[in-house]
């Protein structure tokens, strides 16, 4: 494919971001020929409501198909694919002033990250890491061994709240999605998490990022968006 990161530019939130971005979309799930989950602590409600079916792409099939196709792509040569998003990431940092926020999970969650740093390339040192995760030992903020930071926010569902809580006690840093974002939650404090992707760059420890629910998320059932919360603003 002639090219897989996308400009931060081109998507409504990582439009926002105080750094130039690029972002990673991929077929979540097990929506590729091969049945692989590139998502692995998916869950019911995660799956119904996910942002693969919201915004342009649900105007726009050619959106989800190129999805699809950088999906095969990674399961089909894995190896090329890793080496040409270092390529892509390498020639925007050269360009950038400043850091450069890369997210390789738009809408997938799959250890991209690691596996670009395994390939032993030099990367950018410019260049920061972030993404959304439920898979509980990938959360945190750490140094990556070539020295890059990568910020990963626990990302609440209707099956992994405790663990949340639990990370959030820790000094972490969690995603909650909302009916109505709220001032606190479960005592913790809320901000706005739809402010700006990477957002969780800056944010003081033991914060959640209060995401409101769009689109079908808003008819959920299953838990997974908080619907009634205390002291609500």
């Amino acid at each position: 494919m002639k090219k897989l990161l996308s400009e931060g530019r081109t998507n409504a939130k990582t439009a926002k971001n105080l750094r130039k971005s690029l972002i990673l979309y991929l077929a979540p799930y097990k929506q590729n020929s091969k049945g692989v989950n590139v998502c692995a602590s998916a869950t019911e409600g995660c799956i119904n409501v996910c942002l693969y079916e919201t915004g342009l792409a649900t105007v726009y099939k050619s959106i989800n198909e190129a999805r699809k196709a950088r999906t095969e792509y990674m399961l089909s040569d894995r190896r090329t694919f890793i080496n040409q998003i270092i390529d892509e990431i390498n020639r925007k940092a050269k360009r950038t002033e400043g850091d450069l926020a890369v997210r390789l999970n738009g809408t997938s969650d799959f250890k991209l990250v690691e596996m670009c740093i395994a390939t032993g390339r030099t990367i950018a040192p410019n260049v920061v890491f972030y993404d959304y995760s439920k898979i509980p030992n990938k959360v945190g903020n750490r140094l990556l061994s070539s020295g890059h930071r990568y910020f990963v926010t626990f990302s609440r569902s209707e099956k992994n709240e405790q663990l949340v809580v639990d990370h959030l006690k820790s000094g972490g840093v969690a995603a909650v999605v909302f009916m109505k974002v709220p001032k606190t939650w479960n005592g913790f404090p809320v901000i706005d998490g739809d402010e700006r992707d990477d957002l969780m760059l800056d944010v003081p420890k033991g914060v959640v990022l209060g995401l409101k629910a769009k689109g079908d998320a808003k008819k959920d059932k299953t838990g997974f968006v908080v619907r009634n919360v205390a002291n609500q603003a």
